[in-house]
């Protein structure tokens, strides 16, 4: 078993002692908060007065006056602490822990405690991005595909560390590469968020993701592999059900938790109009058919209603913008219970710059769509979650949760914070077996949840813009029980 050295070593080690030996590896840390009031990611109101405590990377106790010095039994089976009981006048900040194994008490040792006065700040769930694009939000404009892979690679890497600089622990990368920074992040070797990862992209030629040059045949007719399905592995250009099954199946072979597709027109493609539908009905179910047969499910890019349409009648559980969708639409998805992740766009005139007049004048179509539909995802009760798409413009990454608040005219806050905690995180639990991240549940904050937290100076319930500003209000962020950001310090 590895201990730590230095100002660590009398960290709360012992508890990892009787866990059996794969876990010993990963060493405990305790760490309670205290005096911090809760938005819990689901309940109307914020708790006031209350203490967290942190075990190793869940959370095990809520409530008032927990102590800092104490005694508890841990049952390893279930994380659970039982009997607790101060230590009066005992001068430590510590807990005397009775591990207990099998009905069998194993190990007692002092174990200790970091201290965290939260000073009345919102202690809550890490913020969830449940649209996002690390290669492409790292990389100014089409660099990704001009510069060296491992400069692109280099600039995810400064990516994932700033997500978690702004509160947000874990995002839904729902296009593109990432699955060796995702496990260099799992490991402990580099800082960043849980990421749940669809792998490339699947359009078909002349589709979203078609990014050959006008007079470059598709492979099917001996054509060439583009930059951005070979040596980026952003996306990938298939026809026909059996090319359709190779792709999703390459993608679960990688480790992605779940399968995007891509079943209508896009604002920066250069080939499909926004109105087009793509992929038929045949090839769509098999890309459910494959996730499915692996525990997943398929997500797709698509705005308009004839697509949604076609894609929510063939197997999709989420559908990714939407911006121009209409009532129809709307019902079938609430009937179904199909998420949306839409993004409330406004026009952006950096993006300008690096766009041709056809790419704009679609942008704009989008940016006009987008409070129509969620004016509809109000009305027909529609589950929607919250994601950005922030693609091309690195400086502007820090507006993320700035996102939020656009939703303010049609959302109270509190269904608001709902889409970047607890809605979010249901999206992520649709991957099932493919999920990465199953010891405890995400976005919420309860006894046996994963210690994904942050604290924030004010009160999120009355204003969510505090979220934003780059994390500007976000005082500490912690991870998997570990902390990444304290100002408190």
């Amino acid at each position: 078993m590895n201990f730590l050295t230095g100002s660590l070593a009398s960290a709360a080690l012992t508890v990892a002692l009787a866990l059996p030996a794969a876990a010993q590896e990963v060493p405990a840390e305790v760490t309670l908060f205290k005096n911090v009031n809760i938005f819990d990611g689901t309940s109307e109101e914020i708790v006031q007065g209350q203490d967290v405590l942190v075990v190793r990377n869940l959370i095990r106790q809520i409530g008032a006056d927990i102590p800092t010095t104490g005694t508890y039994d841990l049952d390893v089976s279930t994380g659970r602490l039982e009997r607790t009981q101060a230590l009066p006048g005992s001068g430590v900040s510590g807990y005397t822990v009775t591990v207990i194994e099998g009905g069998a008490t194993t190990e007692t040792r002092q174990v200790g405690v970091k201290v965290i006065d939260g000073g009345g700040r919102t202690l809550m769930p890490g913020l969830i991005d449940a649209h996002y694009h690390l290669m492409l939000a790292a990389s100014q404009g089409d660099n990704w595909r001009l510069e060296q892979p491992d400069y692109t690679h280099a600039t995810m890497v400064v990516e994932a560390s700033n997500l978690l600089q702004r509160g947000f622990t874990s995002i839904r990368d729902t296009a593109g590469p990432g699955f060796g920074i995702k496990k260099a992040v799992d490991e402990g070797m580099i800082p960043g968020p849980r990421m749940y990862l669809s792998g490339t992209l699947i359009s078909q030629t002349s589709g979203h993701a078609d990014r050959t040059l006008p007079f470059e045949e598709p492979r099917i007719f001996s054509g060439t592999v583009p930059v951005g399905e070979g040596v980026m592995k952003l996306d990938r250009v298939v026809n026909g059900r059996d090319e359709m099954l190779a792709a999703v199946r390459q993608n679960l072979k990688q480790g992605a938790s779940q399968i995007k597709i891509a079943i209508g027109g896009g604002v920066y493609s250069f080939y499909d109009p926004l109105d087009v539908t793509e992929f038929t009905d045949d090839e769509i179910k098999a890309a459910v058919d494959a996730a499915s047969d692996w525990g997943t499910y398929v997500t797709a890019h698509v705005y308009t209603p004839k697509g949604v349409l076609r894609g929510i009648r063939n197997g999709l559980k989420t559908i990714e913008h939407g911006q121009l969708m209409d009532e129809e639409t709307a019902r079938e998805m609430a009937e179904r219970g199909v998420y949306l992740i839409t993004q409330p766009f406004e026009v952006e005139e950096n993006l300008r710059a690096i766009a041709t007049d056809v790419q704009w004048n679609k942008y704009v179509q989008v940016v006009d769509g987008w409070q129509k539909t969620a004016e509809l995802v109000k009305q027909y009760k529609v589950k929607m979650g919250f994601g950005t798409d922030l693609v091309f413009a690195p400086d502007t990454n820090g507006q993320q949760a700035d996102f939020l608040a656009r939703f303010a005219p049609w959302f109270s806050n509190i269904e608001m914070l709902r889409m970047i905690t607890s809605t979010n995180a249901e999206i992520l639990a649709l991957s099932g077996p493919r999920n990465p991240y199953q010891e405890g549940p995400l976005g919420v904050i309860a006894e046996g949840a994963y210690a994904d937290i942050i604290l924030v100076d004010g009160n999120p319930m009355e204003d969510v813009s505090i979220l934003g500003n780059n994390g500007a209000n976000i005082s500490l962020v912690m991870k998997d029980g570990m902390i990444f950001k304290n100002t408190l310090e």
